[in-house]
């Protein structure tokens, strides 16, 4: 592939743990403040705790790139200042490498001179070079300057998704509904079907989501057993068949929010969403932490603000694939 930008090579170079991480946590924080949410925050601390521990960054220095922390990457330097960054994650995702762009950043002063587009460029001739099958990454939505230079690079969009986040301080009474009950071992079809429509490969592979964790078979119970997973269901049924309409899975995490997986259909979106949302909230008031729900952009959207969930960000993730006769 041809592009219209040269990269001058000039001014990029690849990343050096042993002396950027501080100025690219830095530049990343410096670009993003207003929209860090708290795992962000906690990235950029890890990445300064990595750069002030010199057996830290022993250890980053010597594995390859696939098995080492995703601290790889480019960052364009002028006058020794460091201005730009683009952070490489690779990914072994169903029997083949592909790649998440992540921390495209370039600092205030030195936007609109097309950095951002050629640090994207090098970027791709890096994958494309290592063999991967493609390069992933996701954009605000509220970012349309990022979007069109995607697009304009070779990036085509596969999904868009809304993280809703619910606060920990809800003690909020709730309209109950009376066929609300927990899950049963026959109801499995229906969640399976729908937790996969709702969470497809091209969205799952990149969000805290595995299909086997909510499958209620001996073996899989048995692990979560072994492992002290916890979980909750709740499922809202049909007043005359007790046929499910939807459901809702809690899960804890270790970031600041705890999951909650929806799967319903089309046809009862609205209604399962209506119980079962202010359901989960107040039935997860005890934990006193947020919950998360991501879900796809623009859909139920009354439904989620009724209960009292809020918009973190909608992410665009976009997908750049890579030739497979290139080897």
């Amino acid at each position: 592939m041809r592009y219209d930008v040269p990269v001058q090579a000039a001014h990029i170079r690849p990343l050096n743990v042993l002396k950027d991480l501080f100025p690219v946590a830095d530049l990343i924080e410096s670009c993003f403040a207003g929209t860090l949410d708290p795992d962000g925050r906690d990235y950029l601390r890890h990445i300064r705790k990595s750069a002030a521990d010199p057996s830290i960054l022993r250890w980053m220095t010597g594995p390859s790139e696939r098995i080492s922390t995703p601290l790889h990457g480019y960052v364009w330097e002028e006058d020794r200042r460091l201005i730009g960054n683009i952070s490489l994650i690779p990914i072994y995702r169903g029997g083949k490498w592909i790649y998440l762009i992540a921390n495209v950043a370039v600092h205030p002063d030195f936007r609109r001179r097309g950095i951002a587009r050629q640090l994207t460029l090098r970027a791709l001739e890096h994958i494309r070079s290592h063999g991967a099958t493609a390069a992933w990454l996701q954009v605000r939505s509220d970012n349309p300057a990022a979007y069109q230079l995607y697009l304009e690079t070779g990036f085509v969009e596969r999904s868009r998704r809304t993280t809703w986040v619910g606060n920990g301080d809800s003690g909020m009474m709730v309209d109950t509904h009376p066929l609300i009950s927990p899950r049963r071992r026959g109801d499995w079809a229906w969640q399976e079907r729908w937790l996969q429509e709702l969470y497809p490969p091209e969205v799952s592979w990149n969000l805290s989501f595995d299909l086997r964790h909510f499958n209620p078979h001996w073996w899989y119970s048995a692990l979560r057993w072994l492992n002290g997973d916890e979980q909750n269901h709740w499922v809202l049924r049909q007043p005359q068949t007790g046929q499910p309409l939807g459901f809702a899975s809690w899960e804890p995490s270790a970031s600041y929010a705890d999951h909650v997986w929806i799967a319903t259909s089309d046809q009862y979106e609205r209604y399962a969403l209506k119980y079962l949302l202010p359901q989960v909230r107040h039935s997860l008031y005890h934990r006193h932490r947020p919950t998360s729900i991501n879900f796809p952009a623009g859909r139920a959207e009354d439904n989620f603000r009724e209960a009292g969930f809020h918009v973190l960000n909608t992410l665009v993730w976009m997908e750049h694939p890579m030739p497979e006769n290139v080897f």
